[in-house]
Parts: structure tokens; C-alpha cells; sequence
């Protein structure tokens, strides 16, 4: 009876630990890069539930690119539910760089990098238009409609372009 009672509270410890293990394993996958192929554009539009936010595109050889980085974690003080997604277009090889940078600027959440698809298909399934400039920022509206922007964006244009997605008032 006694032996019993051990492997019952055993089997419990381990269902626990095993849940507990899922639940974080869950939340870090979370704030890991995943990596971005031809029909991931969809899937990240679809993720954002209807709710406007705001894709930049980057690379780590993009000095500009650190620029809007900086405008965004000001931006993020100023509206803490800014929904932000970030796209490297560096190869997937550079996953741990780019996940270091991520994490030096608070943008793990939602963070993607180029697969191994051509950088054109992956670019065209973006945007058709986008010829490969960056940095490259889009903000989406709650219904889906986007405004790309190509460059490093000054304050007031940040501000002028999340009032139009209905990000900030």
C-alpha cells in the first residue's frame, strides 16, 4: 500500500514537471526567431488577430536599420501595447547573431528571419514592390490594408504613420 502511495505521488511530480516543462518551453518558443518562408507572409498578417501593427525589415549589416530600432523601443515607452513583428532578411545561418541583437533591443516577440527559399521569392512575398531597400517598415491597419516605408523614419513620420494604422491617437 505504502509502495503504492510512492508511485502514485511519483507519476504526479513527474505529470507536473512534465506540464510545467511544456508551459515554459511554450512562453521561451514564443521569443524565439522563427524562420520566414513564401507563405509566412500570410500567416503573420493572420497572427495579429485583426489588430493593427507594425513589420520592420532589417538586416544585421544594416546600420540604418539600428536607427529605427532605437526609434521603436522610444515608441514602445510611449505606447506599451505596440504590436511590432521584425523580418531579418539575413539567412537563417545567422539565427543566433540575429537573435542576440533581437535581444539587446527587446524585439524577441514575433521575430522572424529569411529561410532558404531565393531572397527574391521571399522579398516578393512581402511585397511585389519592394525591390530590396531597408530599412522597410510597414504598418498594417486593423482591417489589413499597409503602408510600406523605405528608409530610416524621422519622429514625426513615425507618429503620422501609426495615427493612420489607428496605432496611436
Amino acid at each position: 500500500m505504502m509502495r503504492a502511495r510512492r508511485q502514485r505521488l511519483a507519476a504526479a511530480a513527474a505529470a507536473t514537471v512534465t506540464a510545467c516543462a511544456l508551459v515554459l518551453g511554450t512562453a521561451h518558443a514564443a521569443d524565439r526567431v522563427a524562420v520566414f518562408e513564401s507563405a509566412s507572409a500570410a500567416r503573420i498578417a493572420a497572427s495579429q488577430q485583426g489588430k493593427p501593427f507594425v513589420l520592420v525589415v532589417w538586416s544585421l549589416d544594416c546600420v540604418y536599420c539600428k536607427r529605427n530600432f532605437d526609434a521603436l523601443g522610444k515608441l514602445r515607452v510611449k505606447h506599451p501595447g505596440l504590436r511590432v513583428v521584425t523580418l531579418a532578411t539575413d539567412s537563417a545561418e545567422a539565427m543566433p547573431q540575429v537573435q542576440q541583437l533581437l535581444e539587446r533591443v527587446r524585439l524577441t516577440r514575433n521575430a522572424w528571419v529569411f529561410g532558404h527559399e531565393p531572397q527574391e521569392r521571399l522579398r516578393y512575398a512581402v511585397d511585389p514592390d519592394w525591390m530590396g531597400e531597408m530599412p522597410r517598415t510597414y504598418f498594417y491597419r486593423a482591417d489589413g490594408d499597409r503602408r510600406g516605408v523605405s528608409g530610416v523614419i524621422s519622429e514625426a513620420d513615425w507618429a503620422r504613420h501609426l495615427r493612420w494604422a489607428g496605432i496611436a491617437g
